[in-house]
């Protein structure tokens, strides 16, 4: 399959090596924080008249799961790779991300695709890499031959955003979160998702090199339970 013209090498950033904060929080609790910081801090752009969006997430593993028992066991140095969508799947905006972790410090890498590759992606079988395309996708696929990266589950949840410039902090709210292992749910809304921990909600909290004692007293929720939580492996307990 040739490469689309919509990725191309100038598509590829990295963030900044990133600290990141996760707690389980209660309705209640996420209802008062999410009232409180949209009086403060600024909401992401891209949310809809209710302040929130869907985050569709397609995750890909090798066939000895070992982006899964690598966070189960703790590893210091670990990767998982996915492709992000948002809303009902139908739009034409799609990331391919390697999300890693080095020490507790992570940084993102993400590339644009189109809706023709991400979809050749999600289906599979996945195309050699070629000089013309963009390094973390020529990555991906190199990969994806030598580890035999394949989808294994899309996990959907709705999220709040909120974001402060010092600091370069990002806050969020995640609920109602799903999950199906079925690869085309990336794409479509008429799969059947299955809840994952029904009733949980997930404050995750990201910084550059420090967090503002004003951001971190906005976000003092006294019910709060600091987790190392990770949607994609929750996901995978469903199967």
């Amino acid at each position: 399959m040739a490469t689309p013209a919509t990725t191309t090498k100038e598509n590829t950033r990295a963030s900044r090596p990133r600290h990141e904060l996760k707690y389980l929080i209660s309705d209640g609790d996420a209802f008062i924080l999410s009232r409180r910081l949209g009086m403060l801090l600024a909401r992401d752009g891209n949310a809809g008249p209710d302040g929130r969006y869907t985050v569709r997430s397609l995750y890909f593993d090798t066939p000895a799961d070992d982006a899964l028992r690598q966070k189960a066991e703790g590893h210091s140095r670990r990767a998982k790779w996915r492709i992000r969508t948002y809303g009902n799947g139908l739009s034409n905006f799609f990331n391919l991300e390697c999300k890693a972790k080095n020490d507790g410090i992570g940084r993102k890498r993400a590339t644009r695709l189109s809706r023709e590759e991400a979809e050749a992606l999600a289906s599979g079988p996945l195309r050699e890499s070629t000089p013309d395309d963009p390094p973390l996708l020529a990555k991906f696929l190199d990969l994806s031959k030598t580890a035999c990266l394949r989808p294994v589950t899309v996990v959907v949840y709705e999220r709040e955003a909120f974001r402060y410039e010092l600091g370069n902090v990002r806050i969020t709210i995640d609920s109602r979160m799903r999950s199906t292992p079925n690869p085309s749910a990336l794409t479509s809304a008429d799969e059947v998702l299955m809840p994952i921990s029904p009733g949980e909600i997930v404050l995750e909290v990201k910084y550059d090199a420090y967090l503002p004692d004003f951001v971190r007293d906005i976000i003092n929720v006294p019910g709060a339970v600091r987790c190392a939580w990770s949607k994609y492996a929750l996901a995978r307990r469903l199967e």
